[in-house]
């Protein structure tokens, strides 16, 4: 596993990490939703870089497929809204009002970092170099911290891939399976459309709803 985990670590991984860094606090932090997504597309292709180095040329095939097909749904959902003169109102998707206010996401940003790094220094996570302990802890502690703030379908969809890149990672370090892989792949693709759906349903609604008001 040592020839792995060297590998990950070489390729420009301090520039890398702090690239996934940034956009896992632009995740958490932005409220506008397309900003996010761009956010999470930097964010996944960095993975997909990080793991080109230490994985098979069949698994890099379905990481560029699943990227591919996951901006695909996103840039058709966003081409339908737009087509079809749908606009979101401002806030519309913010359900808890107290728990999205860019200062407390960035406070949870804040806090991920800490417990990403305090992960580092105190656990043991069978990963002898630190950076790539960092990686894994701070896509984990991001993405649950997405998931528990979100205050729409797509954005818990996001938390949620966020969370699986992290694991991903993990489980490049010892020999991945291709059928598990395969499996990951397709999970991956069908929580974007599932995501996409929610995303539409809701911006339909509150679009409905800001003109029934007017009205």
């Amino acid at each position: 596993m040592l020839p792995t985990l060297l590998s990950l670590s070489s390729f420009h991984a301090p520039q890398l990490v702090a690239g996934l860094v940034v956009c896992g606090a632009v995740l958490l932090i932005v409220s506008d939703h397309r900003l996010a997504i761009l956010a999470f597309f930097v964010q996944r292709l960095i993975v997909v870089t990080l793991l080109w180095a230490i994985i098979e040329a069949p698994l890099r095939v379905m990481n560029i497929i699943a990227l591919a097909a996951i901006a695909l749904v996103c840039h058709i959902t966003e081409w339908r809204l737009r087509r079809a003169e749908i606009r979101e109102p401002l806030h519309a998707h913010q359900a808890r009002p107290s728990l999205t206010s860019p200062l407390f996401r960035a406070l949870a940003a804040a806090l991920g970092l800490l417990v990403a790094y305090g992960l580092v220094q105190t656990c043991n996570l069978a990963l002898p170099l630190p950076m790539v302990a960092f990686t894994v802890g701070w896509l984990v502690v991001n993405g649950l911290l997405i998931l528990s703030l979100a205050g729409s379908g797509l954005r818990t969809g996001l938390g949620v891939l966020t969370f699986a890149d992290g694991c991903r990672i993990l489980y490049a370090l010892w020999q991945p399976s291709l059928l598990v892989w395969g499996l990951w792949s397709v999970c991956d693709v069908l929580v974007a459309l599932a995501a996409c759906h929610l995303r539409s349903a809701e911006v339909a609604a509150a679009g409905n709803k800001s003109t029934g008001g007017r009205e």
